[in-house]
């Protein structure tokens, strides 16, 4: 029988893994799959390219077992969302960083204690929780840092967009995932950080981290991810093909 601990995962297995999986999200624009398959491993990055109007967060909320599926098997590091074992559930989630696509803050906190919270949630001491979030902030923000610190001791209704999206990637990264998944990372995002943006996805990817990226058609020139690329195609609002890989 295969050891559940999540540190005996062979480096073989893939990170993510979508094995015939069909799920419908809410809404007219809401992504969906039918029997989708497709998979991650370590380094590698997939593309979707959706139209203004679509919404991931549905399917993206499922990937991370937070919805039930009809049908198929979500993995990631090799195990699924299945049986009882909500520890082992809860210690992969906390592997998983994401930039959610709309409003994801409690809103009657400061945008910092939003960044901690997490962390601490699963176990991270403070003094650690804080040192991360200030080494990201020099990473991603650069020379608006002292900004984006001021911003963060605000509650996130009064913080501009631009800011508060910044902060979105922070949180995303700052507790050491081995997946990262991004609905419209930069979405509001002022063209200076781009750079820092891509910079940091491309060492992410070096370490083995695994990226899924749900980017717009339009309007986004200047994001381009280094190569390979997976490109995970889409017919309307269904995802149809994980397997169109460019080098």
């Amino acid at each position: 029988m295969d050891d559940p601990k999540l540190e005996d995962s062979k480096p073989s297995t893939p990170t993510l893994e979508l094995d015939r999986v069909s799920f419908r999200g809410t809404g007219e624009a809401a992504l969906w799959m039918r029997s989708f398959s497709g998979r991650l491993q370590a380094g590698e990055l997939a593309e979707v390219r959706l139209s203004r109007h679509q919404q991931s967060r549905d399917l993206v909320s499922a990937l991370l077992g937070l919805y039930d599926l009809e049908s198929g098997v979500v993995r990631i590091h090799g195990h699924d969302w299945s049986g009882g074992d909500y520890a082992q559930h809860f210690r992969l989630r906390s592997r998983v960083g994401r930039v959610f696509f709309g409003s994801a803050w409690v809103n009657n906190m400061t945008v910092a204690d939003n960044l901690l919270l997490p962390m601490l949630h699963h176990g991270v001491p403070e003094a650690d929780a804080e040192h991360r979030i200030d080494e990201w902030t020099d990473q991603l923000a650069g020379r608006q840092a002292r900004l984006v610190q001021r911003a963060m001791q605000r509650r996130p209704a009064s913080v501009e967009p631009s800011m508060l999206q910044i902060c979105q990637l922070i949180r995303a990264v700052c507790n050491d995932p081995t997946l990262l998944i991004l609905e419209r990372p930069i979405q509001y995002l002022a063209d200076t950080v781009y750079e820092a943006f891509l910079s940091t996805i491309d060492r992410m990817r070096s370490r083995g981290v695994s990226v899924l990226c749900f980017r717009s058609n339009q309007n986004e020139p200047s994001l381009s991810f280094r190569e390979p690329v997976i490109r995970w195609q889409l017919s309307g609002n269904a995802l149809i093909s994980g397997e169109d890989a460019t080098s």
